[in-house]
């Protein structure tokens, strides 16, 4: 069931970077950053997360909605279980698949990766995980199967933080393990994996968030509220479009970028409604997927719309 927002939200295009929206974005980034540096615990992680998003959600709104929306107990379940599951699924992936991947990788190839400085080995994988991400997220849209997990997040009718944590942890760890796998098998460093572990998890909460924040130009660079909204948006001329996490870039590139310039969403979510309660979308992949599963836009049987950017 598609959930209908009233009003509609607007971006007015601006051709200037805006340099305040930037740095909000940027200092709430840093909060998080550094607080999860001091504790990392669940818990902790999730009570910074409240005490950063719900202001900057009230403040900044792109909709007027209830902080306790509708289903938010049970997406909170999701976000703390979930992040559980999926670690135990990503290290059973890691050390049944991680082996022999990595085996098959020549050893000096390995040794040479290991050897370069943390920084260079940041930029690196930060790279390969964004390009085995987009694939990663392509593939739980296009293959009738994944879909069926996939499905549980995409039936989120009311944007924000949370609704990054609504997740079927097979799905989740279906695309943490194409990212994490192929840089355990060319001998990336575990700093390297936590360094941009933390990051990805912090832009993924952002991208989902009820704010209004405008980033100009940037928009085509870095992945925003903006950008992703349209991936979750509830009219078919978005479907299949805006997998990449972190750099539009690569939709531009393979023609599912989706950015029209100065709107949002009319709704979000899927035609099918999902079961309500967590245990219920949990069972929901057994049930088979609806209308919008199984489509990839390259082959063109999605109606996918890749906008040329022009900065207005």
């Amino acid at each position: 069931m598609l959930g209908d927002v009233n009003p509609a939200a607007t971006l007015a295009p601006r051709r200037k970077i805006p340099i305040g929206d930037v740095m909000i974005s940027a200092a709430t980034g840093a909060i998080f950053l550094g607080a999860l540096a001091v504790r990392s615990r669940l818990i902790f992680g999730l009570l910074v997360l409240a005490v950063v998003f719900v202001p900057m959600e009230r403040i900044f709104a792109l909709r007027q909605q209830r902080v306790l929306r509708a289903g938010w107990r049970t997406d909170l379940v999701h976000f703390v279980v979930n992040n559980l599951l999926s670690t135990v699924l990503l290290v059973v992936a890691v050390v049944s698949v991680g082996a022999t991947l990595r085996a098959a990788v020549p050893g000096p190839v390995r040794t040479a990766v290991g050897a370069q400085s943390l920084g260079l080995q940041f930029i690196e994988a930060f790279m390969l995980a964004e390009i085995c991400g987009y694939w990663a997220h392509r593939a739980a849209h296009s293959v009738p199967f994944l879909w069926r997990f996939h499905r549980v997040h995409h039936s989120i009718e009311e944007m924000d933080w949370l609704a990054a944590g609504r997740l079927h942890p097979v799905d989740q760890a279906f695309t943490r393990s194409c990212i994490v796998l192929p840089l355990v098998a060319l001998g990336f460093s575990r700093a390297t994996f936590g360094a941009f572990l933390l990051l990805l998890t912090f832009q993924a909460l952002f991208i989902h968030a009820n704010v209004r924040f405008r980033f100009g130009p940037l928009r085509w660079v870095i992945a925003t509220p903006e950008f992703h909204h349209w991936h979750h948006s509830g009219d078919p001329v978005a479907y299949n479009s805006n997998f990449a996490g972190e750099f539009p870039v690569l939709d531009l590139l393979f023609g599912t970028l989706h950015l029209p310039a100065g709107s949002m969403p009319d709704s979000y979510g899927i035609e099918e409604p999902a079961p309500r309660g967590y245990l219920a979308q949990l069972m929901w992949p057994m049930r088979r997927g609806s209308s919008r599963s199984g489509t990839d836009p390259a082959a063109g049987s999605a109606e996918t719309v890749a906008t040329e950017p022009s900065c207005t």
